[in-house]
């Protein structure tokens, strides 16, 4: 086979070029790379996809696109040698250094080296870790070599091997890589958070959900993107993420290449509310703390002291409270005619995130310090992330007391329910761009001629299930709160429940109904820890303590939601309402589901 010419010296390291090159009696040729077969090592698993060119063809194809001549690539786990041969043949004037810690390796990528004619390829048999040691580490092997790794706990494993150990920042220093690529079966959740990336324009690296699931990619992608790498849309569901560096310069010209996450995002919300004015405080107090920066209020026929409430916080500066404009337009659609207001204001135009949802819904965001920015630190860009529902029941609390929900209902309904109850509807963060045609109030409509729209859930995934059907406001919750959930106090107490259903709705102007409660009464579990968010938020309502009109006002409210309580006992409807509940529907703990579009 001819050498392909090169100045470059061969810089394999001694304990890997002692070694014999394997036996075998037929070469695979893959993506144009030729691969030694031997059986012992390319199991079926790995042989079918690599005779059908499929084998790491998204890292292949990924490094063909991007490398430059000068490039100096970082191959972490080098598996059968076939990246950084890629890597090799595309920087003619760079460098490529491959990392592999299993031994048993070492020989086939030797040989598919010498099969292609690449030279000078520093190749090193070790293990990358966030910190070097003098020790070596146990790797444990398996027949199929991509599964080999460092735990044991995951399948059985044949052979246990002590392999050396490089620290990523020592590594990093001597490199200087400008490229990365990265397939180290899970080894890299703690890599990039310690490692130096300021002179690396290319990162591709395959995350390893299964290992470390949904939170422990949100970790990596995270790490990487706080170090100023941008994440490249998919156009499909892949392990195989792409982050870069966006120049600068370039960015500015272009708002689309703007670095994600967005630096200290405006993130615009807008609720409809009727006679809501006990529950506002804490709401407001709650998603402040999160991050929230701009919140617009549409309110209807208040009886309770909600509009003075909300108009004692717009003096303070914390919200926009108007009323709401379906009652001109004389239509009994509140929330839809609210929302194509909404549109209409230049917040909204000039807003990053919008979120339409109610004073009943708290989102909960379960990485880093709780904050929506913490979230979109933890997931790839995107146009829309809907954060499934998790309904509390009302927790066996049949009389109203003055208290905080957050704390006073902690049961809910299971997280993992059954196939046929799993549907559950969602609220959604919209990223606005002229990507978006209109706003709903449970998910957007994106424009249809969109490329590469990317939808995510609570966990980060894509979400094709809203994405392709317009008329859905709910999906399957399973597996879709790593990251986010909305919890959802739609009944509280009986009585605060008899209070809404007097009221009517804010949405169609509709009553809810005995059925409503009985499909929503869910208390089953109680895994979810709020007590993060209660602690940021009493923060943030100190300052809605200090002032003493406002509480006043808050008192005023509490006061005249007790009052329509006791006059619903005299009523002969809601004595009946309250007796059905008490009899038919007061200790559910089932999986009961409501329709996710109401």
């Amino acid at each position: 086979m001819p050498q392909a010419a090169s100045s470059k010296p061969d810089s394999t390291n001694a304990a890997v070029g002692d070694l014999p090159p394997p036996v075998y009696d037929e070469v695979i040729e893959t993506r144009g790379v030729r691969i030694p077969f031997v059986p012992d090592i390319i199991t079926p698993r790995i042989e079918r996809p690599m005779r059908a060119n499929k084998y790491e063809a998204g890292e292949v194809g990924l490094l063909q696109r991007h490398l430059r001549p000068d490039d100096r690539v970082l191959d972490l786990g080098a598996g059968v040698g076939l990246v950084s041969t890629v890597a090799a043949q595309a920087v003619p004037e760079g460098s490529v250094t491959a990392v592999e810690a299993n031994p048993a390796m070492l020989p086939l990528i030797r040989e598919t080296y010498r099969l292609n004619g690449v030279e000078g390829v520093d190749l090193r048999n070790a293990v990358v870790a966030d910190k070097g040691s003098t020790a070596k580490a146990s790797f444990f092997m398996r027949a199929d070599f991509w599964a080999s790794s460092m735990e044991p706990d995951s399948r059985p494993y044949e052979a246990e091997e002590k392999v050396a150990v490089l620290g990523i920042g020592a590594l990093m220093s001597e490199v200087s890589p400008t490229v990365i690529s990265c397939d180290i079966e899970g080894a890299e959740l703690e890599l990039f958070e310690a490692a130096d990336l300021s002179g690396v324009r290319l990162v591709i690296v395959e995350v390893h959900p299964k290992v470390y699931g949904p939170e422990g990619v949100a970790r990596v992608v995270a790490a990487l993107q706080r170090q100023g790498l941008r994440q490249h849309r998919q156009r499909r569901s892949s392990t195989v993420r792409v982050f870069e560096r966006v120049p600068a310069e370039v960015a500015a010209a272009d708002p689309a290449l703007a670095p994600w996450p967005p630096e200290a995002p405006r993130i615009l919300a807008m609720s409809c509310m009727k006679d809501e004015g006990p529950f506002i405080l804490e709401w407001l107090a709650w998603h402040k703390a999160m991050g929230l920066t701009d919140l617009y209020v549409f309110t209807n026929d208040c009886s309770d002291g909600t509009d003075l409430l909300l108009d004692r916080l717009e003096e303070m500066g914390e919200l926009k409270h108007l009323p709401n404009p379906a009652k001109v337009a004389e239509t009994a659609a509140l929330q839809p005619f609210a929302l194509k207001y909404m549109q209409q204001f230049r917040a909204f135009q000039e807003a990053d995130f919008f979120i339409s949802f109610d004073v009943d819904e708290f989102f909960n965001v379960r990485v880093g310090d709780g904050t929506f920015a913490a979230l979109f630190e933890a997931v790839p860009e995107f146009d829309v992330l809907s954060v499934s529902e998790i309904l509390h029941g009302a927790n066996g609390n049949e009389h109203y007391r003055p208290g905080w929900l957050t704390e006073m209902f902690p049961r809910h309904r299971t997280l993992e329910p059954g196939s046929r109850k799993a549907k559950v509807g969602v609220k959604s963060i919209v990223r606005l761009s002229d990507r978006v045609a209109q706003v709903r109030n449970h998910r957007p409509d994106l424009r249809a001629d969109l490329s590469d729209p990317v939808w995510l859930d609570g966990s980060g995934q894509r979400m094709p299930e809203l994405l392709e059907q317009a008329d859905q406001n709910g999906a399957d919750c399973r597996g879709r709160y790593a990251l986010a959930s909305l919890e959802h106090f739609a009944l509280r107490s009986l009585e605060s429940f008899l209070v809404k259903m007097d009221r009517g709705g804010v949405v169609r102007g509709m009553m809810a109904s005995p059925r409503y409660w009985r499909m929503r009464n869910t208390n089953s579990d109680a895994e979810v820890d709020l007590s993060a968010g209660v602690a940021r938020a009493r923060a943030y309502y100190q300052r809605f303590e200090a002032d003493a009109e406002l509480m006043r006002r808050h008192e005023a409210c509490v006061a005249a939601h007790m009052e329509r309580i006791a006059a619903l006992k005299d009523i002969d409807v809601f004595r009946e309402r309250r007796s059905w509940i008490l009899e038919n529907a007061w200790d559910d703990k089932g999986e009961a589901m409501p329709d996710a579009a109401e």
